[in-house]
């Protein structure tokens, strides 16, 4: 029967316990190695890792709030729902790193320096000055500093790891006084700004309000000015409302100008706290964000990649978002203010043209009244003005206290424990990962083997029966010879025997080939008569009594199988010839302990008689031919006619004939002389030959027309098959027979 079924290394199949039990046992080596392989190397790497402390710190972080009345000079939206997420941000940013970094002076410690950038050091180049190096120090300070928000709650954990306790300490204090500095700055450089430019606005009123009183009081002497008219009254009256009008647009004037000034230089990366609006603050968010995420993948990533490409594409784009709306902000400050300084101008040049009709009055009185109301306007500008600055004063002085929503809960102490390595910790895990490791190689080796394991590796690439499994033989052989009444042999065979057998007499000598004999009551034995028995039932009712005995590949055992089944044949009483086909690489002869004289490749080539062919054994049903020398042409004579009417004398004289052949895949010696025969016996060695090998050797056979009548597993390791667990019976009988 032929088969086309194929079946791949990575075929799955359904796999329970029992089998995954056997696959360790079978591959318990490798467990065993991966596994302590992982566990040792977990153990050591903890015993060797340079011990790391681990400082912790809290943190309140609380929503910002206007302490002073700015609503009229800075209009502040309510903080979103991001601002906390913004904060983590900041404390994960390269500003806060630098600014930690120079806090600490971490760069002038030489030590430090060798131990977390020491790749980086240049010969020749100071490392306060090297940006190299300095970019390497943030970022390891932002991959060391763990930040740790606690849900449902406004308060942060933080924690930084170093081999030195105190410095690991010191550095995590630093990043707090840090971030709260950099929040102050942030919070009162605007103010700072406004008040640099009120002082120089109060300056200026002050020193008009100056000019003008001392002209009214020089013009008053000068006129002798004691009342007004009503004509003058009225004219006074209506310069100052238009006073009035000039110095309420100059205080609007005056305030989007200080807005404007404060904006105006205000860029991506420094945004103005006047600025702080639901767009703006979205905008800035979402910068800060990729701008963060960009940072981390390009230290992990080339420019040409695809992820440091979007995010950079992700990271313009929000730039340039921000960038437009900024200048859309500023734009309209300035706009803003344009439009209050034409509005300041247009109430200026009404109050020229009234002041200039009340010279045409030619009244000193009027002119008299106008400088005081001037004199007032500016006064009350000046007192606004003032009262600007005072609430400038006051925020800017707050920082100066150091005023802040940033609240430090509990400062770092110095560890007194070592955090990492946790070498049980490691050790355990390393354990399980080894074990899984094994046990995964182990899968994995097995679903890569490729060779001949069972039954149904038989059938699905043999399409062929199995007769038998023999165990895999002792290296050292056995024993001894067998019992002469125990072997069937006689008293004299066994004589013979015993000194083949024996590993005094000849150390090399192969007793495995012949356990039969030598150890009839072993597992070994007792598998030959199982595969005798298999064979003759199948047989039973055929005309089958030649057989060649080959493999699909060399060393796969079929010399020891044809000599073992035919010492099995014939201790049951049948009439048996061996015949060593295998004229290139003969071996059956040092078997049997005969001289390779003569033999089957002298009666091919010469006109040996038949009758001096057969050389007898200690079993006297049990005959053998050797090969004889090594001829020219191995095939030409096996496919002769004289080597056809050999087998057919044979078959007349005997029950049966087992030819031992070359493998099939090597030469054609076995296919030639098969297709004079009745039929072939694989042998196909446990865990070597391939299952592809045995699937072309059974085509081979096919394709000369030569019936497979089963295959013989060699070499079993019965340890790996649960369902073949003979071994320890035998062990035991035989301790009980003797």
């Amino acid at each position: 029967m032929k088969t086309s079924e194929k079946t791949g290394p990575a075929e799955v199949q359904g796999i329970n316990l029992r089998d995954l039990w056997g696959i360790f046992l079978k591959r318990k080596w490798i467990v065993v190695a991966a596994t302590s392989l992982v566990f040792v190397s977990a153990a050591v790497i903890s015993l060797l890792t340079t011990p790391a402390y681990t400082a912790k710190g809290q943190i309140l972080i609380e929503r910002e709030s206007n302490l002073l009345s700015f609503q009229d000079m800075f209009q502040v939206e309510p903080l979103s729902d991001d601002y906390y997420q913004t904060q983590y941000k900041l404390l994960q940013s390269r500003s806060l790193a630098g600014n930690t970094i120079d806090r600490l002076k971490l760069l002038e410690n030489q030590a430090f320096l060798e131990t977390v950038v020491k790749k980086a050091i240049r010969p020749g180049v100071n490392p306060k000055t090297d940006p190299i190096i300095r970019r390497k120090l943030a970022s390891w300070f932002l991959d060391t500093l763990s930040i740790e928000p606690l849900r449902r709650t406004r308060l942060v954990n933080l924690s930084f790891s170093y081999r030195d306790p105190k410095l690991a300490a010191d550095i995590l204090n630093a990043a707090i006084d840090s971030y709260i500095d950099m929040n102050i700055e942030r919070k009162y450089e605007a103010n700072a700004q406004a008040t640099n430019f009120l002082a120089s606005q109060i300056e200026t009123v002050r020193n008009d309000i100056m000019g003008k009183e001392r002209s009214l009081q020089e013009y008053g002497q000068s006129k002798n000015i004691v009342a007004l008219s009503s004509s003058e009254s009225t004219v006074v009256e209506n310069l100052s409302g238009l006073s009035r009008a000039l110095t309420d647009k100059q205080i609007d004037r005056i305030n989007k100008q200080t807005y404007y000034f404060q904006i105006k230089d205000a860029g991506v990366d420094n945004i103005p706290v006047a600025m702080n609006n639901p767009v703006m603050q979205r905008l800035a968010e979402e910068y800060n964000r990729l701008k963060g995420e960009f940072a981390k993948v390009s230290e992990r990533y080339l420019p040409d990649m695809p992820l440091y490409q979007q995010t950079q594409a992700a990271l313009d784009s929000a730039k340039k978002s921000l960038e437009d709306e900024t200048k859309s902000q500023i734009a309209r400050a300035y706009q803003d203010y344009q439009a209050a300084l034409r509005a300041e101008q247009g109430i200026q040049a009404q109050v020229n043209q009234a002041r200039g009709d009340s010279f045409q009055l030619k009244n000193n009185a009027v002119q008299y009244n106008i400088l005081s109301a001037e004199i007032s306007n500016l006064k009350s500008l000046l007192d606004t003005l003032m009262t600007r600055k005072s609430e400038a004063d006051v925020s800017s002085r707050l920082k100066g206290l150091g005023a802040s929503n940033i609240y430090v809960v509990d400062r770092a102490e110095i560890p007194l424990v070592p955090s990492s390595p946790r070498t049980a910790r490691n050790s355990a895990v390393g354990l399980l990962l080894g074990l899984f490791l094994g046990l995964g190689l182990a899968l994995l080796y097995e679903n890569l083997d490729v060779t001949i394991k069972d039954a149904e590796d038989i059938r699905k690439y043999a399409g062929a029966p199995t007769l038998g499994l023999v165990p895999a033989f002792p290296q050292e052989g056995f024993e001894g010879p067998a019992d002469p009444d125990r072997s069937g042999l006689g008293e004299k065979a066994a004589v013979i025997w015993a000194s083949i057998g024996s590993k005094k007499a000849d150390p090399n000598n192969r007793t495995t080939d012949l356990h039969v004999l030598f150890a009839p009551d072993s597992a070994f034995a007792e598998q030959y008569r199982t595969i005798r028995t298999a064979l003759l039932y199948s047989l039973r009712e055929k005309d089958v009594h030649a057989l060649i005995v080959t493999s699909a590949l060399p060393q796969d055992g079929k010399t020891a199988t044809v000599c073992n089944l035919a010492a099995s044949l014939a201790q049951a009483g049948k009439r048996v010839v061996i015949i060593d086909a295998d004229l290139r690489k003969p071996r059956l002869h040092a078997v049997f302990r005969i001289k390779n004289l003569n033999g089957l490749s002298k009666y091919l080539m010469d006109s040996l008689p038949p009758s001096d062919l057969l050389r007898a054994t200690p079993i006297p049903t049990l005959f053998v031919i050797n090969a004889g020398p090594v001829p020219p042409d191995p095939s030409e004579l096996l496919g002769s006619d004289k080597m056809t009417a050999l087998i057919a004398q044979l078959k007349r004289e005997f029950d049966f004939i087992l030819v031992d052949t070359p493998p099939t895949l090597a030469v054609s010696d076995a296919l030639v002389i098969g297709s004079r025969l009745d039929g072939a016996i694989l042998v196909a060695r446990w865990g070597r030959t391939p299952r592809e090998a045995l699937r072309r050797s059974k085509e081979k056979l096919e394709a000369h027309q030569i019936k497979t009548v089963g295959v013989v597993i060699n070499a079993v390791r019965m340890r790996d098959l649960d369902e073949y667990h003979v071994s320890s019976y035998y062990g035991d009988r035989k301790r009980t027979d003797g």
